[in-house]
């Protein structure tokens, strides 16, 4: 049967003609469905994006691919066993990741239906389900978002919804050389010792145009230390300790027609050395904060074009009495056309209208708030 699975695996891989995902293998209480894109993309030059990026500082287009497994059987009446892993392709980059076929998302979890559902492996924590609603633009958005990329290995979590509620716990093991988002000293790479993250929401029944929902989520972790001083450790990741996140959102629609949301979040990291100057408004290593905020809407019309819009804004806070307090404040606008369930072009621009001079300096090249950029891309979706 295995052999049969992956047989009818790679024939639907190469002959699928239908939206999101194809049921590629389902008898006895066991599925295989697969899924993926292909996508390009012309990004204007300062976005970070393109293979000129940091040399001539040219636009160029960006060509990329995803391929998913999803993978269910029936244990018993009253559990299931499940799988994911889906996978980044071709992206075309320069460099060492060029060409590369890297891990995206990779779990494996049991399923207890009422009881809810447990996984392990590399996805974003609980706090993810809190920051997501505003998450809805395809290249320049979340710009307030701490953790919208925090794909992490060694997790678990816990999943339940009911009664219109939903309830997620995660916990982290060890893992080195993760990304963080904010950690900016580090070039937002650290190794975690452990940590954890909770959230919950609520999502009613229609109110006019759509649900409305509710979502907060709390997460806390700490980093790996050795006897070395902090600020000798490869890459700056010895000066972290911790972090703790804070976020927050209400939302207001469906898929079709109109919607919006608004999102807010703090992720407050604690350091050990405060003796060494920092790239960071250049002051010392102190503690700081990373909040924002995130507004946007959406309206989706019966023929597959949507207009999107939406106002961002970041702030970087120290702690100590010589840090400094930066802002950055983009405008997004996007229109897109899903000419077919399985294909869909879109154009994107982001508009600096208020980051402070020096900002993409002082998080140490991570972010890119101070250009005005644009995108235009196609994809294929199977």
């Amino acid at each position: 049967m295995k052999k049969s699975i992956l047989a009818l695996a790679v024939a639907a891989v190469a002959a699928a003609s239908v939206a999101q995902a194809a049921t590629v293998y389902d008898k006895d209480g066991t599925s295989l469905a697969v899924y993926g894109r292909v996508q390009s993309v012309l990004y204007s030059a300062d976005t970070g994006n393109t293979d000129t990026q940091g040399t001539y500082k040219d636009n160029s287009i960006d060509t990329s691919a995803r391929l998913g497994l999803d993978m269910r059987t029936e244990l018993a009446p009253w559990v299931a066993g499940f799988a994911k892993a889906e996978w980044e392709a071709a992206n075309g980059e320069t460099g060492e990741d060029k060409d590369d076929f890297n891990g995206r998302y990779l779990w494996v979890g049991l399923d207890f239906g009422q009881f809810g559902s447990v996984k392990f492996g590399k996805f974003e924590d609980a706090v993810k389900y809190a920051i997501a609603p505003t998450d809805i633009f395809e290249d320049f958005g979340c710009v307030a978002q701490l953790g919208n990329d925090d794909r992490r290995s060694g997790q678990a979590m816990y999943e339940w919804s009911g009664w219109g509620f939903d309830v997620k716990v995660s916990g982290e093991t060890a893992s080195n050389n993760v990304h963080v988002d904010g950690a900016y000293y580090a070039d937002e790479k650290l190794d975690v010792n452990a940590g954890g993250a909770i959230a919950l929401g609520y999502t009613s029944p229609d109110v006019l145009f759509g649900p409305i929902s509710v979502k907060a989520g709390f997460g806390y972790y700490q980093f790996q230390q050795s006897d070395e001083p902090a600020y000798t450790i490869s890459g700056n990741k010895g000066l972290y300790d911790n972090y703790t996140q804070y976020a927050g959102s209400i939302s207001w629609g469906g898929d079709l027609g109109f919607y919006t949301a608004v999102m807010y979040q703090a992720r407050d990291f604690e350091v050990y050395d405060n003796t060494h100057t920092a790239a960071l408004a250049g002051a010392p290593y102190d503690d700081y904060t990373v909040q924002g905020v995130e507004f946007v809407l959406r309206y989706t019309f019966q023929n597959g074009m949507a207009v999107l819009g939406g106002y961002q804004w970041q702030n970087v806070d120290m702690d100590g009495p010589d840090g400094g307090d930066i802002d950055a404040s983009t405008v997004n606008l996007e229109f897109d056309w899903n000419i077919t369930p399985n294909f869909k072009v879109w154009t994107e621009a982001r508009w600096d209208v208020d980051t402070d001079e020096g900002y993409d300096a002082d998080t140490n090249g991570v972010t890119n708030y101070e250009e005005d950029v644009y995108s235009i891309g196609a994809r294929y979706t199977f």
